[in-house]
Order: C-alpha cells, then sequence, then structure tokens
C-alpha cells in the first residue's frame, strides 16, 4: 500500500470511520439520514506521487450550498488534520443518483514520519491515561520548574487537552513551535538527557523531535537563502 494512503487510512480508522482498502487507494463509508456516501482516496495513475478524492453524495438537492457536502469537508479536514490538507471539495457533475465531488490532497510531512510519530503519540497517550492530574502536578514539581515556565506550561497544556493520540500530537506541535522561539528548548533537552520526567517520556521525546525538526528545516531555509 502507498505509505500516502496508508497514513490516511491509519487516521480515518482511529478516528472510528468505516474504512476498507480499495484499488490505489482507501474509500470511507458515511451515511446521512439514510442517503449513501462514499469517500475514495486514491493516488493518479499518471503521478502516483498526487492523491486525490473522490466523493459521492446521494440526495443533494442544492449542490451550492450543501449540508451534506461541507460535513463531508469538515470530516475529512478534522481526520487529517496535522498530516493532510483536503483542499475544497469541487462539484463535477451527477452520475446516476450520486453527485460527484472530487479534490486534492496534500500530505504535509513525509508519510514516514507521520505514522512515525503517530505510533509514538498512541504510546504517549497510553502512558498518559495510566497518570491521574494530581501525580502528573507531582512529576512537574519534581523538575523544580517554576509554574510560570514555559515548559511547564506545555507539559500542563499537553496533559490536560490530549483527549486522543492526534489530539496529543497537535498539542505537542503547537507547544514546541512556542518553546524553539525561547531559550527554554534547552530545559527540554536536559529533561530528557537525564530522563527527569520517566512518567511521561514520550512526551518529551515527541516535543524533542518536534524542536530537532524545526532547527533542521530552519538551518536548511538558511543555507538555501
Amino acid at each position: 500500500m502507498d505509505k500516502k494512503i496508508e497514513v490516511i487510512q491509519t487516521l480515518l480508522k482511529h478516528r472510528g470511520q468505516a474504512v476498507e482498502s480499495i484499488r490505489n487507494g482507501c474509500r470511507l463509508t458515511l451515511a446521512f439520514d439514510g442517503q449513501d456516501c462514499t469517500v475514495d482516496f486514491y493516488t493518479l495513475a499518471s503521478a502516483p506521487d498526487q492523491i486525490r478524492v473522490k466523493v459521492a453524495i446521494d440526495g443533494i438537492k442544492n449542490v451550492e450550498n450543501s449540508s451534506r457536502v461541507r460535513m463531508v469537508q469538515e470530516l475529512l479536514e478534522e481526520a487529517l488534520r496535522g498530516a493532510a490538507q483536503v483542499e475544497k471539495l469541487s462539484f463535477f457533475g451527477p452520475r446516476g443518483a450520486s453527485f460527484i465531488f472530487y479534490a486534492r490532497v496534500d500530505m504535509e510531512k513525509d508519510p514516514e514520519v507521520i505514522l512515525s510519530r503517530f505510533k509514538a503519540a498512541e504510546r504517549a497517550f497510553t502512558q498518559l491515561q495510566g497518570l491521574d492530574s494530581r501525580e502528573f502536578r507531582k512529576n512537574l514539581d519534581q523538575l523544580g520548574l517554576p509554574r510560570s515556565s514555559t515548559v511547564r506550561v506545555a507539559l500542563a497544556r499537553i496533559f490536560r487537552e490530549s483527549i486522543d493520540a492526534q489530539e496529543l500530537l497537535a498539542t505537542v506541535d503547537s507547544e514546541a513551535r512556542k518553546i524553539v522561539h525561547s531559550d527554554q528548548w534547552r530545559t527540554i533537552r536536559e529533561i530528557r538527557s537525564r530522563n527527569q520526567l520517566s512518567a511521561a517520556n514520550y512526551i518529551i521525546d515527541l516535543l524533542w523531535d518536534e524542536i530537532s525538526r524545526t532547527f533542521i528545516e530552519r538551518a536548511q531555509q538558511e543555507l538555501n537563502g
């Protein structure tokens, strides 16, 4: 299976969606008030590096202002957030009882990197589920960080706002962007090197990986600039 398709299928399954493999892609099956809707992600035969999505929806009365189309667009954007960008669905035309829409899908990072980080986020989320808020605060106290510390605030927010692995990853990325623009990235490096937060070491690893990646990208931009 193409790695880009594997990313999409993995994230859709994670969101509890009914998705199955098809030739050169995967298919998501939805239903709106008994009306069928299929969403096919596939690689182009003429350009295998490119991904397209085809949406077939039954029972649309107003193509220009369809709540069903908006619901599908929002579902796909949320399910693939942080991994891929889904362009606005464009109406192609009717086909039998269905109305067909197409859109381009652009991966935000290398598929191998996305899959690896998502699996790491799943491990981190499982680790956090074993901690209660009191125990986590106690772990943060042991780090000796002031309550106003950027790192402490970031770790607390990740713990508090991570409702699943995908949300954890999004929060980690958001907090890493804040840390990397201050000298607090050294604190993350120290915590990681000394294994000072063993109860949530997977979070520290994710934060450090994203910070390191940002530094590498910045250096490459400076070299190319």
